[in-house]
């Protein structure tokens, strides 16, 4: 039959010390349960208390924990030591240990066998047994079931501080009451008294506690702690938990000094929607501004058009210039509002001014007439009215082109800063194109090096529904909505003649034909339109911005000789003969004073741009150029004729003028005194002589 011995092993205690000792004890069950030890597992070392360690030394199955018996075991033939140490500052006092010694060995204690019970003397914070044989047996195994150790301060200690919670900032959870927990925790064997009114704690001040426990916070604290032993106490521990800050919408949270951390409050009627996502960026707007929303995790994930109410606690990050709300250690999107617009209209990107562009960091915006100086790779460099931007594309849009170098383009994007450059990404969604080409007939076009397909363009260019307007566009339109006329031909107009020094010269006008058009407007070909209505501006998409620069459609007028009534010499050519071209162009083009130039002034008359010096026409416009001398008129498919008569003015007094143009544009050389009565052009107006 087993039979169990109790040692007890008593060490002196200094009398001069004064101090009460404690007293520790368990049994290998109850460690073995509360460090989760397995069955003849080893195991070397374990504690009592914070203060007090039992260990063993020794090969093979010494320390090894068995279930049966919950004994720890030491083998004498391996030569083990069970030591039991005190920590810095205490001393040991007196030790039980409990052991079955049936069949197995017995401890040592300084040389001497140890039997229940018995009583040696432990000098200082660490005593050591060894192992012998009993006299019943030869095996050598104390098989430990349980120890207990009294220890005490020396003399010298230094009372342990508290341990407090580390100071941490807080927020409200619900209804903005604050609310938090801080734990205060006793060393062991120590008291601790603790206040939250900013005073020291001492023997007689502050709520005095003996194990730990914890306190709820509703605003900005300090906890202030000291332990104590008697008479001695630790140095005072401190720590302040802090009520941290809310923000109430996105201007506010974008106002907080770079590396705060702040509660960003969303209120229903600040309408906060998703303008972006893509990867960890998620680019918010709400009725006071716009950030960029930097790897947080909501449920459901952010997605555009997406309304955004409630609260979230993030890191304010200014990062090369944009503004970011950054995910932290307590963020926590929980009391966040993600959901979908009902009745709402999409969000849309807000059109902005060049200089307005700071105003709008993080935000979705349109910048139109940016003027492109460089282009290369995934970068291009545009201007617009003194500032200058740098058009990066980070997100790789659906259908995004690198705008060529010359191009006018307006870009929708996310505005931001970066490294001091303002940068645009432009972004694709909901129908808004992030590259349109803007063709405007004010200003100077660059054709591209290589046609660009499906593309958008913006055409800035009134056209009259009442008139027929001259178009020459550097992309093809299919299905205008108007009417097309196309010039197919010139033919030798009505025969006329005047009288000079006593011969008969012909009047010849080349009549230019326009036949309706049904197919695409072709690019760099000019036309005559009429829209259905009349155009200010209009946008085009999944058009080809063609690299043909604009051209001209010619036909010649052959030679005719010998009208009736007309006498010309051998070697005279009628002034008729020759080109009678529609010339397009795309930028704006300064026609010199030619008196074989002609332009369009409206429906019913052209006009001869030798009668103003340096006439100056619109892109996507064309003009008219015949032979030298040469009369002019339109048939508008088969409708009438243009005529070159306009600004006719009724004046008997002639002055003395030196250039004289008949109403079909030729040159006359006798002065006006000497032409029969009929209309002239003299220095650019037209004149009735009667």
């Amino acid at each position: 039959m087993k039979k169990l011995i109790t040692l007890f092993l008593i060490a002196t205690f200094a009398a001069s010390v004064g101090r009460a000792s404690i007293t520790v004890s368990n049994s290998i069950a109850n460690i073995a349960d509360a460090n989760n030890w397995e069955n003849s597992i080893k195991y070397t070392s374990f504690k009592l208390d914070d203060n007090i360690t039992v260990s063993c030394t020794g090969g093979g199955n010494t320390g090894k924990y068995y279930t049966n018996g919950e004994e720890w075991r030491l083998y004498q033939n391996e030569n083990p030591k069970l030591i039991v140490t005190a920590a810095s500052g205490y001393i040991l006092n007196t030790i039980t240990v409990t052991y079955n010694v049936e069949n197995t060995g017995i401890l040592v204690y300084n040389s001497t066998n140890i039997s229940s019970p018995a009583t040696v003397t432990v000098s200082g914070s660490r005593a050591e047994f060894s192992v012998g044989n009993s006299a019943s047996a030869t095996n050598g195994q104390v098989r430990v079931t349980a120890i207990s150790v009294t220890y005490s301060l020396t003399s010298s200690i230094t009372v342990q501080e508290p341990t407090i919670t580390d100071e941490f900032t807080f927020w409200p959870v619900m209804n903005d009451e604050a609310s938090a927990e801080i734990t205060i925790i006793p060393a062991s064997g120590n008291k601790v008294r603790y206040t939250t009114n900013g005073s020291n704690p001492s023997f007689t001040n502050g709520t005095e506690i003996a194990a730990a426990t914890t306190i709820n916070i509703s605003g900005t604290t300090t906890v202030n702690a000291i332990s104590y032993v008697e008479n001695q106490t630790s140095s005072v521990v401190s720590k302040t938990y802090t009520l941290g800050q809310t923000v109430t919408g996105i201007d506010g949270f974008k106002n907080l000094a770079d590396g705060t951390t702040a509660r960003l409050y969303l209120p229903d009627n600040y309408s906060a929607r998703t303008l972006f996502v893509k990867g960890n960026d998620a680019f918010v707007r709400d009725k006071t501004g716009s950030i960029c929303i930097y790897n947080v995790t909501t449920n459901p994930p952010l997605e555009y058009n997406q309304h955004i109410a409630g609260w979230i606690i993030g890191t304010y990050t200014n990062y090369n210039g944009l503004p970011e709300f950054t995910a932290s250690s307590v963020t926590n999107s929980c009391y966040l509002v993600v959901a979908d617009p009902v009745t709402e209209a999409d969000v849309e990107p807000v059109e902005i001014e060049a200089d307005d562009f700071a105003d709008h960091y993080a935000d979705w915006v349109t910048i139109c007439d940016l003027k492109v100086t460089q282009a290369s790779g995934n970068t291009a460099t545009a201007n617009a009215d003194g500032s200058t931007f740098s058009i990066y594309n980070k997100y790789n849009p659906e259908g995004y082109q690198l705008p060529y170098e010359g191009a006018i383009v307006d870009i929708t994007g996310i505005a931001t800063l970066y490294n001091d450059k303002q940068e645009l990404r432009p972004i694709n969604q909901n129908d808004n194109r992030p590259v349109t080409y803007v063709i405007d007939s004010q200003e100077d076009f660059t054709s591209p090096s290589v046609s660009i397909a499906d593309a958008q363009v913006r055409f800035k260019r009134y056209l009259s529904s009442q008139d027929w307007n001259l178009l020459t566009l550097p992309f093809e339109v299919e299905g205008f909505e108007g009417e097309v006329l196309e010039y197919t031909g010139v033919t030798l107009g009505e025969v006329g003649a005047y009288e000079m020094n006593g011969r008969t010269y012909p009047i010849y006008s080349g009549v230019m034909h326009f036949e309706d058009y049904y197919g695409n407007l072709q690019p760099g070909t000019p036309y005559l339109v009429r829209p259905s209505i009349s155009q200010q501006e209009m946008t085009l998409s999944g058009v080809t911005i063609s690299k043909a620069p604009a051209s001209s459609v010619t036909f010649s007028l052959a030679e005719q000789r010998n009208a009736p009534g007309i006498n010309l010499m051998a070697n005279e050519t009628p002034a008729y003969v020759g080109d009678y071209s529609l010339v397009g162009t795309y930028s704006p083009t300064t026609l010199p004073k030619n008196e074989s130039t002609v332009i369009m002034i409206d429906s019913n008359n052209l006009s001869w741009t030798s009668l103003v010096n340096n006439t100056e026409i619109a892109g996507t416009d064309a003009y008219i150029t015949v032979p030298d001398g040469a009369g002019v008129k339109l048939d508008l498919a088969g409708s009438g004729v243009v005529t070159a008569v306009a600004d006719i003015r009724l004046d008997n007094s002639i002055p003395q003028e030196t250039i004289i143009y008949n109403i079909l544009g030729q040159r006359l050389t006798r002065p006006l005194s000497e032409l029969p009565p009929g209309v002239y052009i003299v220095n650019g107006k037209k004149i009735v002589k009667r």
